[in-house]
């Protein structure tokens, strides 16, 4: 339990203080320090996140940084595009796919780390908002299902660049958006009985006092520098992602090793 409510913790500031979900410190956390397989790991951290977005939405509500009407398109269009990425995963050729969302961060990290936040200039009209927000959550949940991506290392970014948001707006949004698709993935690994909810209430409870705090550093931050903290993040989550696939490639390329168990021996 004490396990468990560190993980949240954790989680809960990260989560807070970036506007996303926190699987990326959850999952690997639960898995190593917890010991769960990874499908246990992976429900228990969507589940916990529910509530710790919820905590920090509401942080970022009070002050005034959260547009609850594009906030709801991206959750819908998030719904659209996991299960669009379920569908697909075995379908198309993921590994070029995961190549194209990495490149697509690379980039973003890049613009927002030595850029800042970019100036608040572009601003799409009502129509085409409602449009592109629609379309960041289709690819932000695509990219969930098929690379791997958390949805909100994809919608924050976007909504930067692509809806003309402030920092602060685009990251408080992105948290309600996920509170949407966070619920729905919950119920159907609650159907496969795939998370105990115990574990789950533990990492959420402790997750849901930590989120205000990282979301309240975050809010006291200027809009330039929380988007190069920003950009640092989806770096540091790009060139992991990176590292993986090129992993990945040199495994599948040497059968003797892939079939030897990686390490080149029987």
């Amino acid at each position: 339990m004490a396990r468990l409510a560190l993980i949240g913790a954790l989680a809960g500031l990260f989560s807070g203080f970036f506007g996303v979900g926190g699987g990326f410190i959850m999952v690997p956390l639960l898995a190593g320090l917890a010991k769960f397989d990874q499908h246990r790991a992976h429900a228990t951290s969507l589940a916990a996140i529910v509530l710790i977005a919820i905590a920090a939405v509401i942080r970022f509500g009070a002050g005034g940084e959260v547009d609850l009407v594009t906030g709801l398109l991206l959750g819908a269009g998030g719904m659209i595009g996991s299960t669009l990425g379920a569908g697909w995963m075995n379908r198309l050729p993921a590994d070029r796919l995961r190549v194209i969302f990495i490149l697509i961060l690379l980039t973003a990290g890049l613009g927002l780390t030595f850029g800042g936040e970019p100036s608040a200039g572009f601003t799409p009209e009502r129509w085409l908002s409602v449009v592109l927000a629609i379309l960041i959550g289709i690819g932000a949940g695509i990219a969930s299902g098929l690379a791997g991506i958390g949805g909100g290392v994809v919608m924050v970014p976007a909504m930067v660049f692509l809806l003309g948001m402030n920092q602060h707006a685009a990251e408080g949004t992105s948290l309600l958006a996920i509170c949407f698709t966070a619920v729905a993935g919950t119920r159907v690994n609650l159907r496969h009985k795939r998370v105990r909810l115990v574990d789950a209430g533990v990492v959420a409870l402790a997750g849901l006092i930590a989120s205000p705090i990282g979301a309240t550093i975050a809010l006291r931050l200027s809009g330039a520098d929380l988007s190069r903290a920003f950009g640092v993040f989806v770096l540091v989550i790009g060139g992991r992602m990176l590292y993986m696939a090129l992993r990945e490639r040199k495994r599948i390329s040497d059968p003797a090793d892939a079939a030897e168990g990686g390490d080149g021996r029987p």
